[in-house]
């Protein structure tokens, strides 16, 4: 399992939060020590564990106590549970059991996975082009179970796919992290009013928008990875995330032929900008096409002799997630922990001033103009009717101001 970014929730009163260093020790129904925190978030904390029937290491996710009346909490802690346990594949991680255990912690415990991250794999330079390929074809695998069952995960990114090898030096993936999947057999939406779940660079275009996801929104995640993979940055960076998200709904992606230094078939770049195209529509249909024309490239690159390091221009495989500027009217964000994401909510008419409702009422939820312009704009126009409308009453107050000295 990989760390997740922390940080601290304002919470009112002064109970603390769960202490995760507290239950190292604990025995969860007599079968699973927890050994070590090996990541928090505010729903959940993850353990390194030792099942003591087998003395084997495996990973434990526990639902914080706290938050045992959170409802839609529980039932997205839950649905992650049953998302896991419906998917039995190898290049998902496994489930060995899930329950709530005598003190009243609920728990999911996982198989422990071994490796290094994508993420971690690229800033090492040690793949192959065939073998970045490889990964997103494994990829592919998971998504093509994922979907078939009607699971999207929203959340594909470098750091949820851990990579290891196997004696005979090939790659083996594990998807981690269906915390936010979507289940599109249930009408039942577990997202807060107004927040996006996952990754500001990386979630579709569609997905900023609150619409319902696709398979397809899982592709275009795929897409960024590639390109990023391809190239050492991603396709979009801003100064703020929802600058970002914006990039990624409205931007044409940059050119790719401009930010390799190294030979890319023709094919893999086309591949990349059908994957990055804004409407769902345009993007192949299936994880299985992405997989079959990714496997095609893998091959031929093989028989071809490409089976050295690559090594592209930049360096940061970083996705960018900005500092956020304190005056956005439009967007709360809420930092969430069990994902390590930002979450973003419009804001309600009652947190908003008079002139920021002007420009919602005008110009929309997502402005093309900044407020400071709509306030200028408006008190100009105002001061211009007021001017008209002295004229039409009073001609003789206003004229000599108009008239030649």
């Amino acid at each position: 399992m990989t760390t997740r970014p922390q940080a601290k929730k304002k919470r009112h009163g002064t109970q603390p939060l769960d202490a995760p260093q507290s239950l190292v020790g604990r025995v969860l129904d007599g079968r699973y020590r927890l050994v070590e925190v090996l990541s928090r978030g505010g729903m959940g904390i993850v353990f390194e564990a030792v099942q003591l029937s087998v003395n084997r290491k495996i990973a434990v996710k526990i639902l914080r106590p706290t938050l045992s009346n959170e409802t839609d909490l529980v039932q997205r802690f839950s649905q992650e549970i049953e998302v896991v346990a419906s998917l039995r594949h190898p290049h998902v991680v496994s489930l060995i059991d899930a329950g709530r255990d005598a003190g009243g912690l609920t728990y999911l415990a996982m198989e422990y996975v071994e490796g290094q991250t994508f993420r971690q794999a690229l800033k090492t330079g040690e793949l192959s082009l065939p073998e970045i390929l490889d990964v997103l074809i494994q990829t592919c695998d998971a998504l093509m179970e994922a979907h078939d069952a009607g699971i999207i995960h929203r959340d594909l990114k470098f750091d949820n796919i851990m990579l290891s090898r196997h004696k005979d030096e090939r790659l083996h993936i594990k998807i981690l992290d269906f915390g936010v999947a979507k289940l599109l057999s249930r009408d039942l939406n577990l997202t807060r009013s107004g927040q996006v779940p996952g990754t500001p660079g990386i979630i579709a275009p569609e997905l900023i928008d609150e619409r319902p996801p696709t398979p397809r929104s899982d592709l275009y995640s795929l897409g960024v990875l590639l390109y990023t993979a391809l190239c050492g940055e991603a396709p979009f960076t801003a100064d703020n995330d929802l600058e970002l998200m914006r990039a990624h709904k409205f931007e044409e992606v940059p050119r790719l032929e401009e930010r390799i230094n190294v030979p890319v078939p023709p094919e893999l770049l086309d591949l990349t900008y059908t994957l990055l195209e804004k409407l769902p529509q345009h993007r192949p249909e299936s994880a299985q096409q992405v997989r079959d024309r990714l496997e095609v490239i893998s091959r031929r690159l093989r028989q071809n002799g490409r089976t050295d390091v690559y090594e592209p221009t930049a360096e940061g495989y970083e996705l960018r997630d900005g500092d956020w500027p304190d005056s956005k009217p439009y967007f709360d964000r809420e930092f969430d922990l069990e994902t390590g994401e930002w979450e973003y909510r419009k804001k309600k008419r009652e947190d908003m001033g008079l002139f920021e409702r002007f420009a919602r009422a005008f110009f929309g939820d997502e402005p093309v103009v900044a407020p400071t312009t709509v306030v200028v704009g408006l008190a100009l126009l105002l001061f211009i009717l007021l001017l008209a409308l002295l004229y039409m009453v009073a001609p003789g107050l206003i004229e000599p101001f108009f008239q030649k000295q």
